[in-house]
């Protein structure tokens, strides 16, 4: 009897602590289940900070162009030069124009140069060495910033339509890209220009330039006494053959110097052929391959110079001059007569 009173005495205890146990492991389930779940301070409709859809992130949009100028201008005074920094506005827009005065006593007049796309002014293929030299000529030098055709650092964009509509949005007609800023910018800068009693003016080009001189030149014929075409190029948005054509409504004496290429040839014989059917000439159409400038091993640059000297001097009013020149054409390699 003491045994089974033991025995029933020891199971009741097991249960009672299995019973026990259970309700302890439930309890936090059970608290759990009624405590209100507490606000999380970040949920998906509200961005934190941090993110790039945040209040306070703010994307920094790269300007090649802005970059590329203020590097200039500090090359410029580092190197002493910044007396020729100038700070015009067209259409209320400034922009810069570097003025590089003739040292001479008997200024001839002044070149207006606009440079190639994503350059600046004073780049150092082309328009740098007509820049430095021609003052020494006689020649005064204005060379305008042109602003970019082909944005590199811009952020690519979501586009809505399919690419038919998007091609169907590329501007298709002859007129340049930003055209109408660089003609307002050359105006101002010829305004400029008179201020210092410059009354001759000759345009010079390069790249895709040289079809913002040729376009202006056509639309005002009376702006300049010629016009020169250093490796012209034509911008995306219009065809070659578009740009050849416009040199039918240039009177004025044009130098085409352009790198003969694969790609440039037929080019260069659509140009030549506009310029034969020039209805009015002033002026001849000079053609100059001047890939064999580059390859006699002696300085191209240098040769460029005296190609855009002699075309000048044979092409615009001479003024002031110690001697006449001669009336017999002597080539783009004339000797000055002033030393």
């Amino acid at each position: 009897m003491k045994k089974f009173t033991a025995l029933s005495h020891a199971i009741m205890t097991l249960l009672f602590l299995s019973k026990s146990l259970t309700v302890l492991a439930e309890e936090p389930q059970a608290a759990n289940e009624g405590t209100p779940e507490t606000p999380s301070t970040q949920t998906e409709s509200t961005p934190s900070e941090n993110t790039p859809t945040g209040k306070n992130s703010e994307y920094v949009v790269p300007q090649p162009q802005a970059s590329r100028i203020d590097a200039l201008k500090t090359s410029l005074m580092l190197r002493k030069l910044n007396h020729q920094i100038q700070t015009l506005a067209a259409n209320g827009e400034p922009f810069l124009v570097l003025y590089s005065a003739a040292i001479t006593s008997d200024t001839q007049g002044c070149v207006i140069l606009l440079h190639s796309d994503n350059e600046h002014p004073d780049w150092p293929d082309a328009i740098a060495p007509i820049r430095d030299a021609m003052p020494e000529y006689s020649w005064c030098t204005l060379s305008i910033e042109v602003p970019d055709i082909i944005k590199r650092a811009e952020p690519v964009k979501p586009t809505t339509g399919d690419a038919s509509s998007a091609n169907n949005a590329q501007p298709t007609s002859a007129e340049l890209p930003n055209q109408a800023m660089v003609f307002a910018r050359i105006e101002a800068t010829i305004a400029y220009a008179e201020t210092q009693n410059i009354e001759q003016f000759s345009f010079l080009g390069y790249g895709t330039g040289a079809s913002y001189a040729l376009s202006y030149l056509a639309a005002n014929q009376s702006a300049g006494k010629a016009l020169m075409l250093i490796n012209i190029e034509s911008p995306a948005n219009i065809s070659p053959y578009e740009i050849a054509q416009t040199i039918r409504q240039v009177p004025q004496p044009i130098l085409d110097y352009y790198v003969s290429t694969s790609g440039s040839d037929q080019f260069a014989l659509w140009r030549k052929q506009a310029a034969n059917q020039r209805a009015e000439k002033q002026g001849d159409f000079i053609q100059l391959d001047a890939l064999p400038d580059r390859v006699t091993g002696k300085n191209s640059k240098r040769l460029l110079v005296q190609r855009v000297r002699g075309f000048l001097k044979q092409n615009t009013d001479q003024i002031n001059q110690q001697k006449t020149l001669p009336n017999v054409k002597k080539g783009l390699f004339y000797e000055s007569p002033v030393k």
